[in-house]
Formats: C-alpha cells, sequence, structure tokens
C-alpha cells in the first residue's frame, strides 16, 4: 500500500498523533484519542499545550511526593535556629532555638500521639489512651483504632479498639481503648480506618 496518499497531523486537542488520507484535510473528525472533535490539517505542528497539559499532573505529584519526604526527614531531626545580630546592634546572648517534632505517628491524613496504658484508679480496669487528631480538610467518619498490645518481653498478648463516629478537620479524638489482658504493659497503633 503507497504511503503518498496518506497525510500525518496531530490532535489538537490531545497532541496524539493521526494519520489520514491526504483528501480529508479540512475536514473534523473526533479524535481517535480523545474523543474531542479536531480539524485534519496536513503537518499540523505538535500541540505543545496539550503535551504539556499531559505532563503537568504527573510533575505536580512527583514535586508533591518529594515535598512530603522532605517534610517527613525535617521532622525526625531537631531543626536548629540561630540568630546572628546584625551591625550596630547591642550584642546579647542568644542560644540557638532547637526545635523537635511532636511524639506523633501520621497516618491516612491523621496524627496519632503516643499510646499509653493507664489504669482507673480504684479500679482494676486498664486503658489504652492517646489521641488522634483530623490532618485533612474534610470530615472523617466512623473511625476506628486498632492497639497492639504487648507483654514485658515484647510479645504479643491481644489487641485494644475504640470507635467515634466522627472527626471533624482538625479536631482532636481522646481515645480510651479497654484492655482485657493482664499481661499487657505497652501498646502501639496496629491501624486508623474510617467506615466507607
Amino acid at each position: 500500500m503507497s504511503t503518498d496518499n496518506f497525510e500525518k497531523g496531530e490532535c489538537r486537542a490531545c497532541g496524539g498523533h493521526l494519520e489520514f488520507p491526504a483528501e480529508a484535510v479540512g475536514e473534523t473528525i473526533e479524535c481517535p484519542h480523545c474523543g474531542k472533535p479536531t480539524a485534519l490539517a496536513a503537518g499540523a505542528a505538535p500541540n505543545k499545550a496539550g503535551a504539556s497539559q499531559r505532563r503537568l499532573p504527573v510533575i505536580l505529584v512527583l514535586f508533591g511526593a518529594a515535598g512530603i519526604m522532605a517534610g517527613f526527614f525535617l521532622m525526625k531531626k531537631p531543626i536548629t535556629v540561630s540568630v546572628a545580630p546584625t551591625a550596630g546592634a547591642i550584642p546579647t546572648s542568644i542560644a540557638p532555638v532547637t526545635v523537635v517534632a511532636p511524639d506523633e505517628t501520621r497516618t491516612n491524613d491523621f496524627a496519632v500521639s503516643a499510646i499509653r496504658l493507664e489504669k482507673t484508679p480504684g479500679s482494676s480496669l486498664v486503658y489504652a489512651t492517646g489521641k488522634i487528631r483530623n490532618q485533612g480538610d474534610n470530615r472523617r467518619f466512623g473511625v476506628r483504632v486498632e492497639i497492639n498490645l504487648f507483654d514485658k518481653n515484647d510479645q504479643p498478648v491481644g489487641l485494644a479498639k475504640d470507635y467515634q463516629p466522627l472527626i471533624e478537620p482538625g479536631a482532636e479524638w481522646h481515645f480510651k481503648a479497654m484492655v482485657m489482658e493482664s499481661k499487657a504493659v505497652s501498646a502501639r497503633l496496629n491501624f486508623i480506618r474510617e467506615d466507607q
């Protein structure tokens, strides 16, 4: 088959490659790539806007992931800030300020504090306690927390669970999960889930 009677071009909407009979130049068709109408033009210049629009979400995701990773590493290390005196300023003794990340775990847009086992005064009841903060912009419905319990040898001995029907954006939930295992001496977060 001869290719002399065929032209090549690109969709004006998505930049997808098109090959069509030469006599179809000037007609408007539905692009097989994006489904939008496009005029057939021989040797049409690539649509740089379409190509860059396809790359933009990928670039944003990569920058976002890099930013999250950088933030994670910065939160793990103390940040030291020192202030240098300016010319003509009265000398003062300024010690560096160290900012240490709070003792929190972050997961699913939640920040979870350290979990402690607390015995109720005047009772034998023990609870796994802590707080969960909704860091997202949306309400979180049917939030369940599950906590792993460990004995003095750091061996798993059971689970403790609690439930909160709603956590507003920026709000904190002070959970109190009953511990049924008498051998439990420590607790760690297993998971936080939201009803779908």
